[in-house]
């Protein structure tokens, strides 16, 4: 492969980028560039060259020196914006940042929260068993895993409901600095007065975690608190959400694999990771070359920014067979669903336990489920590079609710 795109190639990627296209168009655009053009560049965002390639976005994450997280995995990027910790942080600032975060989130979470998880997704199935209809994405995926971060942070019950309303404005504005900055003030301030009040009262929590944390001596500011927060947020929710969504597009209007997992739970995780390889929640984030490299004969420049194409590298030929099917047995194969390296999600475990449990009692509650309408369906890009369905209908056979 070499690094010179065919006219034709190099002129659509000119407009790549998740604000300007749906995910379709941008796969398409993707497995059709692969071997002729296998670092093109946008112009928009600013501008950045774009991995898409297995061994390329591997190499691209591995390498923190030569491709920096800092100072924002995400753009349009705008010095007024708050940093967001740890992600958008490189060695060695960013062992401290994410010393906090596994204080919170780390492999005791899944069993500590797994019973609080489970009889959500209980009460949620339950709130609609009597109609034999639903929105699995409204209903269910949407919710659960923002019950959930609630459970990590220990926040209370009765600032539910205000904490996802901001969330949800605040991801949506990610595209617009000035709108973000007025939402983030509001927010920030929401977060320090919930940590202040876990500081009288410590629980085994999150946001005690970070009542209690420091970094270099000193307590964290409202900013940083804010900070820290929606990065939780956001690592946690749209994420997990949009793998929900898909997973159960992709398991329920398929008739024996849902059989299947019905009569053996145990293969339920090996769906999980499937669908995460094939739909990611990001299509992708962004690094920024510390000097200048040559990748296949194309030079990137210091100070440039480089789009890691996550998904598309899970989709890559060159490393699993027919990789736009989806195939729960397939081995062999080192998804890059969770990173790698430096910046590998610290909450991978939390998301596999949410997703199992809740196909685990959907498929026990209501067997005989299956999609309304699927072709209707579609994914859409919701701000941050996230991706996923806003709505996934789906009906069974209607019965009394019950409580266990």
């Amino acid at each position: 492969m070499t690094g010179k795109c065919p006219f034709s190639l190099e002129e659509e990627f000119e407009k790549f980028s998740s604000y300007s296209m749906t995910p379709d168009e941008a796969h398409d655009l993707i497995e059709r560039a692969r071997t002729e053009c296998p670092v093109p560049y946008s112009r928009e965002l600013g501008g950045f060259h774009v991995f898409m390639n297995y061994e390329d976005v591997r190499n691209g994450l591995l390498d923190f020196q030569t491709y920096a997280s800092g100072p924002s995995v995400l753009r349009p990027y705008s010095e007024d914006m708050p940093v967001f910790p740890p992600s958008s942080f490189d060695p060695p600032e960013h062992g401290p940042w994410r010393k906090i975060f596994t204080g919170g989130v780390n492999v005791r979470t899944p069993g500590r929260i797994e019973p609080l998880v489970r009889a959500d997704t209980i009460e949620l199935i339950e709130s609609f068993v009597e109609k034999g209809e639903c929105d699995l994405h409204l209903d269910l995926a949407e919710l659960i895993p923002m019950k959930a971060i609630f459970h990590v942070l220990g926040l209370e019950p009765e600032l539910h409901d205000t904490l996802r309303k901001m969330n949800v404005e605040l991801l949506a504005a990610v595209g617009e600095p000035e709108k973000f900055m007025e939402l983030w003030v509001p927010f920030a301030e929401f977060g320090w007065k919930a940590v202040e009040k876990k500081k009288a009262d410590p629980q085994d929590d999150y946001l005690s975690v970070l009542a209690d944390a420091d970094i270099d001596g000193r307590p964290l500011t409202p900013e940083e608190v804010g900070a820290c927060v929606i990065s939780l947020l956001t690592a946690g929710h749209g994420t997990t959400t949009a793998a929900l969504t898909n997973l159960f597009y992709e398991v329920l209007r398929r008739p024996e694999l849902k059989q299947r997992l019905i009569d053996n739970p145990e293969d339920i995780p090996l769906a999980v990771d499937e669908g995460l390889r094939l739909h990611h929640p990001f299509l992708g984030l962004y690094r920024m070359a510390t000097k200048d490299v040559e990748v296949h004969g194309k030079t990137i420049k210091k100070g440039e920014s480089v789009y890691m194409a996550w998904e598309a590298a899970n989709r890559d030929p060159a490393v699993t067979e027919n990789p736009l099917d989806f195939n729960i047995d397939r081995s062999g194969f080192q998804s890059l669903a969770w990173g790698l390296g430096k910046h590998s999600c610290v909450g991978r475990m939390t998301a596999l336990m949410e997703q199992r449990v809740v196909m685990e009692e959907l498929l026990a509650r209501v067997p005989d489920i299956e999609l309304t309408a699927p072709e209707k369906v579609k994914w859409d890009f919701h701000g941050a590079e996230t991706q996923g369905f806003l709505e996934l209908p789906a009906r069974f056979t209607a019965r009394p609710r019950r409580d266990s």
